[in-house]
């Protein structure tokens, strides 16, 4: 029999990973309560050539997860398949002798932030595991919810911990099997069904694309909501009886390194997240502008250390007001900070792009 694993999702407590008799390796995973993405293998070859079985080996002590490439507009291919993008935190799980360990993308231990999914391990029956997935919070349609998410563990802008809510309960989405008793799955081609839900996007994996640990145009990601990740590289002076600041100065990297404004958030604030952002900011205050070349902003502007990232929901991209400015965001809006992402991730090449079919 030639392995192959199956369409699986596993939900923290909902969930169960069934191994075959020895001597199959082939993952069967029964998933009872909801239809969700899944992961399949078979036999292939692409642009990165893929294996035909796994690879017997000892358990990989650290996993970078493969990322997706933005594209604007969802499209229809033979070639690809599709799932929900979820929008929590992505965490490997590595799980072995009963035990969950669980890593972000940046190789940080999550471990200590989601103590309720420590049971993990009792719903996958294996020795030794390793599960790529995302931690999300869902809201009462059952759709991820970033804010959710950040009541539930208690973060705070700067990577403070304040109370969490026990009432918002914690899920992990597992889409992909990447090691299995003693096997590594990484380099076996991808099969995979979705199933599309329009919640914050979609996943395009190609079929016979295998597990690539980076950022990769095999996976692709249409976001319905579009949102992105920027580095805060300023602030702009309130207006009126608004207190602390009026506006973050946003900016990505763009291939050379350099920090490209491409626009400002105001609104998403409230009173309570805007004087958190205050102190963060002021703490951060600098002479030196951050970024790289003309900055736009219709009020005076402050710069700051550019080492917070802002998740900013936005409309659409447009052209700068002047012809060298580049792309702006239109219609930005802040909704939270990111402590699981980097500035240095947050890049020009992340803008959408067009696919041709």
């Amino acid at each position: 029999m030639k392995p192959r694993a199956r369409a699986f999702s596993l939900v923290a407590h909902r969930r169960v990973v069934s191994i075959p008799q020895e001597g199959d390796h082939t993952p069967e995973v029964v998933q009872p309560f909801v239809s969700s993405p899944a992961r399949g293998l078979k036999k292939s070859a692409g642009p990165v050539k893929a294996a035909a079985n796994p690879t017997k080996g000892p358990m990989p002590i650290a996993i970078y997860p493969m990322l997706a490439t933005s594209i604007d507009k969802p499209f229809d291919s033979p070639d690809w398949l599709f799932e929900i993008k979820w929008d929590g935190y992505r965490a490997v799980a590595f799980m072995e002798n009963g035990k969950v360990r669980l890593v972000s993308r940046n190789q940080n231990e999550l471990t200590h932030r989601y103590p309720e999914l420590k049971d993990l391990p009792k719903m996958v029956k294996a020795k030794t595991a390793i599960l790529d997935g995302e931690v999300v919070a869902l809201d009462e349609q059952g759709r991820p919810s970033f804010s959710l998410m950040q009541q539930r563990t208690g973060f705070r802008p700067g990577g403070k911990r304040g109370p969490v809510n026990p009432e918002v309960p914690l899920l992990y989405y597992a889409f992909d099997l990447l090691y299995l008793d003693g096997y590594d799955w990484r380099k076996v081609g991808l099969e995979e069904l979705a199933r599309q839900k329009g919640l914050e996007g979609i996943v395009a994996k190609k079929r016979e694309c295998p597990y690539q640990e980076r950022r990769s145009s095999d996976w692709l990601k249409i976001k319905i909501r579009h949102r992105v990740e920027c580095v805060i590289g300023g602030y702009t002076e309130p207006e009126g009886s608004r207190p602390h600041f009026g506006s973050i100065v946003l900016g990505l990297y763009d291939k050379q390194g350099r920090l490209i404004h491409v626009g400002q958030a105001g609104s998403g604030f409230t009173q309570k997240s805007l004087a958190e952002v205050w102190k963060l900011l002021k703490q951060r205050e600098t002479r030196t502008k951050p970024f790289y070349g003309e900055v736009e902003a219709l009020r005076k502007a402050f710069w700051i250390k550019p080492d917070l990232v802002a998740e900013i929901e936005y409309a659409e991209w447009t052209e700068g007001a002047s012809g060298g400015s580049g792309p702006k965001l239109r219609a930005p809006v802040f909704l939270g900070l990111r402590d699981d992402k980097s500035p240095e991730e947050c890049v020009l090449e992340e803008l959408p792009q067009r696919t041709t079919r």
